[in-house]
């Protein structure tokens, strides 16, 4: 019985924790989205044309998995300020506990896949998708959660 009630102990802090992840990140888009939308359209145009394009960092979600599970270190520092284009075969297309759109994709090991948190504007498309589909999605932040990639804001290419 205590092994049960440890395991239930372990899978609730996992869970406060993606929360608190996930809580930080739309804390700062939310924050984001009020002050575009005060200034004016051209404005915004204008920081669109000006703003520099992040580099774009290609991988396979097998590859991911393997570079993390090799040096997490030396991969995050290697993604660190691009965007990441994860090619994959679509292990499962969920939802999780804030009912984001989460698109797992398949790596070595079958139990952790990479899941991708994609941006709201991709519901249309997610709608369309099937298990066992390759896809190719472009992450703005990629990190390792509970062993495996995990990538946010997140669109199909």
């Amino acid at each position: 019985m205590k092994k049960f009630f440890r395991w239930v102990f372990y899978v609730v802090v996992a869970l406060i924790l993606i929360g608190f992840f996930v809580g930080k990140d739309e804390n700062a888009s939310s924050s984001g989205s009020t002050s575009q939308a005060t200034s004016s359209n051209s404005a915004a145009q204008a920081e669109a044309t000006s703003a520099p394009q992040k580099p774009v960092y290609e991988t396979t979600a097998r590859k991911l998995f393997n570079a993390y599970e090799e040096n997490e270190v030396a991969t995050d520092e290697a993604l660190k300020g691009k965007r990441v284009a994860v090619t994959g075969i679509v292990q499962s297309i969920d939802k999780d506990f804030t009912n984001s759109i989460i698109i797992s994709l398949k790596t070595d090991n079958q139990f952790m896949a990479a899941r991708m948190e994609m941006k709201d504007s991709q519901k249309a498309a997610a709608m369309s998708l099937k298990k066992g589909n390759q896809v190719v999605i472009v992450c703005e932040k990629m990190s390792r959660i509970i062993g495996a990639p995990s990538g946010r804001d997140c669109t199909f290419n």
